[in-house]
């Protein structure tokens, strides 16, 4: 079972490496203007080698309300769903609405806070590329490399080789200097897609307890 779990470690990670302070400057300033407004969604597309493709629509309205849709693979009817207001939050999994208990709820909503509401802590450092042509469109970019992500293992399982650390690709829409695109490959040089998120504004965002 998939738990309604928060996505914007992505959206502002950590760690790195020290590239120009500039450039983290420019990214947290897109944020920044973000957070400022009422709220945003987030779409995305998460490929996963073991779990196959996940899809997540995230609805966000500042300071402490989010809704999240979750969709594996192309079966968009199997839905699950999380919603959380303040310090309540409620999950469907198909089969009905119901309150998270007390100690999840609060654990989720200290994540939005300190991952959507409150000014970025990101130790992740951006590299500026510049004015960057990107499915057609123009964007300002900023690329990071990210932190290695650690897989448990059984015991008497052998260490894999470390693989390639992932990079991850920012588009800021020059026209609104809002992030717009955000993109995360496979460091081993196939760009291969592992992250694919896209960023909007729509002014009719509405989250609510289920009734």
């Amino acid at each position: 079972m998939i738990r309604g779990v928060l996505v914007v470690g992505l959206l502002l990670a950590s760690g790195g490496h020290a590239f120009s302070a500039d450039c983290k400057e420019e990214v947290s300033q897109a944020f920044s203007k973000l957070r400022s407004g009422p709220g945003f969604r987030l779409q995305t597309k998460i490929v996963n080698e073991q779990q196959g493709t996940l899809h997540m629509t995230v609805d966000y309205l500042l300071p402490d309300r989010m809704h999240q849709r979750v969709s594996l693979g192309d079966q968009a009817t199997a839905q699950m769903e999380t919603i959380a207001i303040g310090n309540k939050v409620w999950s469907n999994q198909g089969q009905g609405w119901s309150e998270v208990p007390a100690n999840f709820a609060e654990v989720i909503a200290k994540q939005l806070k300190e991952s959507v509401a409150e000014p970025s802590k990101s130790q992740l450092a951006y590299e500026c590329l510049g004015e960057t042509t990107f499915e057609s469109k123009p964007y300002l970019a900023y690329k990071a490399t990210l932190p290695p992500v650690t897989e448990e293992r059984a015991k008497g399982d052998k260490e894999k080789p470390a693989e390639p650390a992932n990079i991850q690709t920012l588009y800021i829409d020059k026209a609104t200097g809002l992030p717009a695109r955000n993109i995360v490959t496979k460091g081993d040089g196939s760009d291969t897609r592992l992250f694919d998120g896209t960023f909007s504004t729509p002014t009719d965002i509405a989250i609510n307890p289920p009734s």
